[in-house]
């Protein structure tokens, strides 16, 4: 009989103790908000976990994991421990370089955490990526003649950090069909692009303030320009012989033009005004 008293006893003083253990939490919680996370994927792909997770104040929240086609994964940026508030978190990818680039220190005035892309192989082809590091230094700028007359080289990817590309860089690389600049880049030098037959397209960079000479001449198959809103100068034949394009779009920012920067009888020139100065 008393075994049974026993048992009984601990039984009500264990679901005593659980209710008020759970009554301290409710109250703990009860002034704490629920914030939402969201991890952005920057082009990535869900493999498993959850984009979207609400959390609780002062919680953490779970990373999902993710992919991404020629890249690693190499870090999330922004917090999403200790959540105070909503708050979104992307995915930040760095290419797989791909092989037969040369590099070398940055310039003078640059630490020894930086370098430059020099040269290439000219047997490149098909579609070339450039990480925004080699070697854990970060990758500053594309030199002159680097990639000039790699003819086999269809499409070029460059990761953000990249501030200028210098003379020639891409000359003559006639199978060039598209290229992907990063927003970092400020000055493109003289003939960067001339005589790459197959490019299409091109979106200069959001931060580009300088284009030298003859960057786009002889690009015969370019038919789709968009010009940055930072754009200050366009060197002299930027456009030269651009045969495709029958139109451009120039920007308010524009302070000089150079001698025969368009110089196609059928061009249609157009400048873009913001809708607040109308």
């Amino acid at each position: 009989m008393k075994f049974k008293q026993k048992m009984k006893l601990i039984v009500v003083l264990g679901i005593e103790f659980l209710a008020i253990t759970v009554m301290l939490l409710l109250i703990f919680f009860a002034g704490k908000r629920v914030y939402t996370v969201t991890f952005d994927l920057n082009g990535g792909t869900l493999l498993s976990g959850d984009l979207v997770q609400k959390v609780t104040q002062g919680q953490n929240a779970n990373a999902p994991e993710v992919t991404k086609d020629g890249c690693y994964f190499l870090k999330w940026d922004g917090s999403y421990h200790k959540v105070t508030k909503d708050t979104t978190v992307k995915a930040i990818w760095e290419y797989e370089t791909s092989p037969g680039i040369e590099y070398t220190d940055a310039k003078e005035g640059y630490n020894t955490n930086y370098c430059e892309i020099s040269g290439s192989f000219e047997g490149l082809t098909g579609d070339v990526y450039i990480g925004a590091y080699h070697n854990g230094k970060k990758v500053l700028g594309i030199k002159e003649g680097a990639f000039e007359n790699c003819t086999g080289i269809t499409s070029i990817h460059l990761l953000d950090g990249i501030l200028t590309i210098e003379d020639n860089a891409f000359k003559g690389c006639t199978s060039l069909v598209s290229i992907e600049m990063p927003s970092t880049v400020v000055s493109l030098g003289n003939s960067v692009f001339e005589g790459c037959e197959s490019l299409e397209s091109i979106v200069l960079p959001e931060d580009l303030k300088v284009m030298g000479n003859d960057v786009f001449k002889d690009c015969t198959s370019l038919k789709d320009v968009t010009l940055n809103e930072k754009l200050e100068e366009i060197g002299s034949g930027v456009f030269s012989n651009c045969t495709s394009l029958k139109y451009i779009v120039l920007p308010e920012s524009l302070v000089t033009i150079g001698s025969n920067a368009f110089d196609q009888e059928d061009l249609d020139i157009y400048l873009y005004i913001k809708e607040e100065d109308l």
